[in-house]
């Protein structure tokens, strides 16, 4: 059955596209001139560069002179366009649906205020939205009017201020009125935004550099809700954020006061200590002698351990066992001692990547099929009844189960208790694909160790929650594509990541980062075998 599978794969696989897949750590794509006149065809793909909230853009140039005016216009019938340009002094206009249609699509007339060179960034309204657009700049009519950015009062991280909403203010559509702040915030600043009002009913607006809004209507102070408004967050990235106060009932007027303050840390993130405090058990098998062999395997788990040594974050006591060494009373005994060796501080992982497969058991309330899931060791294979007791020995902040093979979803039952997590490359009775083209046993081998070494540090700074991992795993299982997978029966269907926090919060820390790690390096192959 299992030969038959990898055959079946092998065919499947070849038929894989590159351009679908996400390349990590990619050179930025190159700024292209535009003048007046000029058009470009375009797409946007994973291989494009991808902002920190997760929008691609394809990024253009405009050197211009003061007073000099252009009228640009970002189309397409795949995804909700979204035009920003930045330039000199700060200057910043966006632009999300054309106001004299009813389409999604962006036009802006701007005015360049100084000499000098602007930044056209055209990308989407939500993150991660892919397909083609043009992009056409013309000079606009003599008579037309140039868009102007809506005024904004400069405030500062750690200032306080009084205002009023009344009727002489700027509108909000058609019958709501909002005061608006210009932030300049750097990534990785962690801020607490507060309006509170004893006349109306606060909304609190953040957007951000690329257009995304936060919103917080109603807040809890003191374990109590409130109709005052309140904004937690870490900055994405660097750029000036505008601050907006508005009201939730039509025209709601009257005083109110904003504070934005440092923010307080993740209280979530108090126990995550910097430094060697990852323990991993990595376990690859590549050369088998009872079964076929598998490409890269063996280097998913040495790479693992590398790659977290480098970011500074591997524990003294962590040991990858690769082909001969990884025998059932290896892994057993590495277990073992990484119980013994793990501190309360400490996210301790076991890690395998190489062959799953499925033995047949009766039927139960655990084995709803009648199929118990195995990772395929190099002189047994263990089920993941013998594995959860071996798990469930390991104590310390955080358990972190990974497992990269095929059927590997039917390891879920390992995430018994608060404080463990589990990512698994499969659902229970799907195959999981070589990632050949990433030089890599699997997708989520390769990913994962990208992601804890720092890429999956989504808001800067500088831990790495179980949500963010979570969301940069999933996010680049996407980008891959359809990854072709089959049952054991020979059905077509496709691999899915799976994702069990168990009670592990979105917030709860996994690892605190050092300084930044170095770049990973990318193959261009593509994947032609499942496993």
């Amino acid at each position: 059955m299992r030969a038959a599978a990898l055959l079946i794969a092998t065919a499947i696989g070849l038929s894989l596209s590159l351009p679908a897949t996400a390349q990590p750590n990619r050179p930025p794509r190159p700024v292209l001139p535009l003048a007046a006149g000029q058009s470009h065809s375009g797409e946007l793909t994973p291989l494009d560069t991808q902002r920190r909230s997760g929008k691609y853009e394809d990024v253009f140039r405009i050197d211009g002179r003061r007073g000099q005016r252009v009228e640009l216009t970002l189309s397409s019938d795949d995804f909700d366009p979204y035009l920003l340009v930045t330039g000199p002094g700060g200057y910043v206009m966006s632009n999300d649906d054309d106001d004299r249609g009813e389409t999604l699509n962006s036009r802006l007339v701007i005015e360049l205020p100084e000499d000098g060179s602007y930044r056209v960034s055209a990308t989407s309204f939500s993150p991660g939205a892919m397909g083609a657009y043009r992009l056409a700049t013309a000079t606009p009519a003599a008579g037309e009017r140039a868009d102007t950015a809506q005024p904004a009062s400069a405030i500062t991280l750690g200032s306080a201020l009084n205002g009023r909403l009344d009727s002489d203010d700027l509108r909000l559509g058609e019958d709501k009125f909002q005061d608006r702040y210009r932030l300049t915030g750097r990534r990785g600043d962690r801020v607490r935004i507060s309006v509170a009002s004893p006349d109306f009913d606060t909304v609190l607006n953040l957007q951000g550099p690329d257009g995304v809004i936060q919103s917080n209507d109603d807040s809890e102070e003191n374990g109590e809700a409130t109709i005052n408004s309140r904004i937690d967050t870490v900055l994405a990235e660097d750029g000036d954020y505008i601050v907006s106060v508005t009201s939730y009932a039509a025209n709601g007027t009257g005083k109110y006061r904003l504070s934005i303050e440092p923010g307080t840390p993740n209280p979530r993130h108090a126990g995550v200590q910097a430094g060697p405090r990852v323990l991993a058990v990595a376990v690859g098998v590549s050369d088998y002698e009872r079964i076929s062999d598998l490409p890269h395997t063996d280097g998913d788990a040495t790479e693992l351990l590398a790659s977290l040594r480098q970011a500074g974050l591997l524990h003294p006591q962590s040991i990858a066992l690769t082909n001969a060494q990884a025998t059932t009373q290896a892994v057993r005994s590495a277990l073992q001692r990484a119980a013994r060796a793990a501190g309360p501080n400490d996210l301790v992982m076991f890690f395998f990547s190489g062959h799953g497969d499925q033995v047949d058991v009766p039927r139960s309330a655990r084995e709803l099929d009648g199929r118990a899931e195995t990772i395929e060791l190099y002189d047994a294979a263990m089920t993941d009844a013998q594995l959860e007791p071996l798990i469930d020995q390991l104590n310390g902040r955080t358990i972190l189960v990974a497992i990269d093979s095929c059927y590997s979803g039917g390891f879920r039952n390992l995430v018994n208790r608060p404080n463990v997590m589990g990512l698994f490359s499969s659902e229970e009775d799907l195959t999981s694909l070589v990632a050949a083209r990433l030089e890599a046993g699997g997708y989520l081998s390769y990913y994962l160790r990208t992601g804890l070494s720092g890429e999956a540090d989504q808001d800067g700074d500088r831990v790495i929650s179980a949500g963010e991992l979570a969301t940069y795993l999933r996010r680049n299982f996407r980008l891959e594509g359809d990854i072709p997978a089959s049952t054991r029966e020979d059905e077509s269907n496709y691999q899915y990541l799976l994702v069990e926090r168990g009670g592990v919060h979105i917030d709860d820390g996994l690892v605190r980062l050092g300084a930044p790690p170095q770049a990973a390096v990318v193959s261009s192959q593509v994947g032609t075998k499942m496993r």
